[in-house]
């Protein structure tokens, strides 16, 4: 019997996906428990129409994501530390620079995102990287200088 996977069942199949089945597994256990339903015309063409609403939801979701990649490289974020006698103290902390993208430039950013990375306790410029949705890493420029 040719059914819809409705959800991932072990060993079987995965949502979304056609297959052929044994009658009897589908019938007894299967189709009751809700786990798929029969793969007619009908509820092909509804699942294509849902698989290609998906795609073009996802190329729609990587566009945008592409946008605010290009928007995160051209900003040049500041921060100023505390320097006496060549020795600095303090640092800028992840935490510190998802507030001030948030603030200054209406980016939202979880603090996570951004990738190990050395402490930023030493004036100088940095490049970091933000990991963004669609496996896009964003470079972001950090500049410190003494206050």
């Amino acid at each position: 019997m040719k059914v819809i996977f409705l959800q991932d069942v072990k060993g079987q199949g995965k949502k979304d996906e056609i297959k052929n089945v044994s009658d009897g597994y589908a019938i007894n256990f299967l189709i009751p428990n809700k786990l798929v339903k029969i793969a007619n015309q009908e509820a092909i063409k509804t699942l294509n129409t849902k698989l290609q609403i998906a795609k073009e939801e996802d190329a729609l979701d990587k566009g945008e994501t592409e946008l605010l990649k290009k928007q995160i490289e051209e900003i040049h974020l500041v921060f100023k530390i505390e320097e006496k006698n060549g020795k600095t103290f303090g640092q800028i902390t992840d935490a510190q620079i998802v507030g001030d993208l948030k603030e200054n430039h209406k980016i939202e950013v979880d603090k996570r995102k951004i990738k190990d990375h050395d402490a930023l306790k030493k004036v100088g410029s940095y490049e970091l990287e933000l990991k963004l949705p669609h496996s896009i890493v964003a470079k972001l420029k950090v500049n410190i200088e003494a206050a």
